[in-house]
């Protein structure tokens, strides 16, 4: 890897700065994409690939745009990422049957809250431009319109289900983080 950089670098005559940018996000793709990889091949041999599918697409949709909880380490975010799917795929669909109408309800209230919260992270990024947090709220509340108008299609498939927990995790987990994030900023201010 620090033969590709060091030939990025002088090729394209980027910073070092530059360059550890590139490398972080190289480096978070590879990641994102063992933990999806190395989760499709555990729900394929569990014979759920289809409920994987379910959960992890509003999943990716949602993360990329209104951020959430992160891990500090590989091994913690792939055990916490993997709890979330599972549980989303094989505990809350069997144990909590909520009916049709109530789905909406929470599905409404879920993109009401990503809208008025999101996108927030606890890692210290640098403030967003206000035409990009708009647009990602958008987006946001678009996708968990799409999960609605489907289940609205389609009220009996078991697999939306799935996509539904995983919008009501995500809300919760993203509500933590704001909560979290407003109480690392009151303790440093003390």
């Amino acid at each position: 890897m620090t033969y590709l950089m060091d030939k990025i670098q002088t090729e394209y005559g980027y910073s070092d700065y530059q360059i550890r940018l590139i490398r972080f996000t190289f480096t978070a793709v590879l990641y994102d994409i063992s933990k999806v990889f190395l989760f499709a091949i555990y729900f394929y041999l569990t014979g759920k690939l289809m409920e994987f599918l379910f959960a992890v697409v509003p999943l990716i949709l949602l993360r990329t745009k209104t951020g959430g909880m992160h891990m500090q380490k590989y091994w913690s975010c792939l055990v916490f990422s993997f709890a979330y799917i599972y549980t989303c795929i094989n505990i809350l669909p069997h144990i909590i049957t909520v009916p049709c109408l109530f789905v909406f309800l929470i599905l409404l209230m879920c993109a009401v809250i990503d809208y008025c919260i999101g996108p927030t992270s606890l890692k210290k990024k640098p403030s967003e431009c206000k035409d990009f947090i708009q647009k990602a709220k958008m987006q946001t509340f678009q996708v968990i319109f799409f999960v609605a108008v489907l289940f609205f299609i389609f009220p009996k498939n078991q697999y939306l289900f799935i996509s539904f927990w995983t919008v009501v995790l995500h809300t919760l987990q993203l509500s933590i983080t704001k909560i979290l994030k407003e109480v690392n900023y009151c303790e440093k201010l003390a």
